[in-house]
């Protein structure tokens, strides 16, 4: 049993936060080192063709930049943006019981390279205008299928290119703690 299904039954199962936590702990980690290596050897494209499948790739996520968000806000901040008013904010990230914001996360071997990553901005949840220490704020993770390439082992003009399904955290949400239950 790999570490995601094993990851994603205690999620589901167990409900327990170190489960959901682990999850995402894998963040941007890559499940391809486990699958096994292709019987003939790797098959390289070249620079024309690696642009069609990242044209492809980039068209189906339509990858917008997130990087405007990136403001680097703290829970305070945003309890003091709640007290001034949460209707003044269209963006969910700002009205949530657990609010969050996004950074960009950079790699240039993977496609797409720049991909948006949601951080819990409270360890609690905001509850009546306040952070609440017995709830507790948890990143929601979505899978994302990404095209990783790396040099052609015989032309170092081609490129081998090989589907990775990844973990990115997308949201937070609000938790009742799992000693709690």
């Amino acid at each position: 049993m790999t570490r995601v299904s094993l990851c994603l039954l205690l999620l589901l199962f167990t409900g327990r936060t170190a489960a959901r936590r682990s999850l995402c702990a894998q963040n941007l980690r890559s499940l391809a080192d486990r699958y096994p290596p292709e019987p003939h050897g790797p098959k390289c494209i070249t620079e024309e063709q690696l642009h069609s499948r990242e044209s492809r790739i980039l068209k189906k996520y339509q990858v917008t930049d997130m990087s405007a968000q990136n403001s680097s806000r703290t829970c305070a901040q945003v309890l003091e943006e709640m007290r001034k008013g949460p209707h003044r904010y269209q963006e969910k990230s700002r009205r949530s019981l657990s609010p969050w914001e996004y950074s960009v996360d950079q790699d240039d071997e993977r496609i797409p390279s720049q991909i948006s990553v949601a951080r819990c901005l409270c360890e609690g949840c905001i509850i009546n205008l306040r952070e609440d220490p017995s709830y507790n704020s948890v990143r929601v993770c979505a899978q994302m299928m990404v095209l990783r390439r790396k040099p052609c082992p015989n032309d170092a003009k081609k490129y081998v290119v090989k589907k990775e399904l990844i973990t990115v955290p997308v949201a937070c949400t609000c938790v009742k703690p799992s000693y709690s239950l």
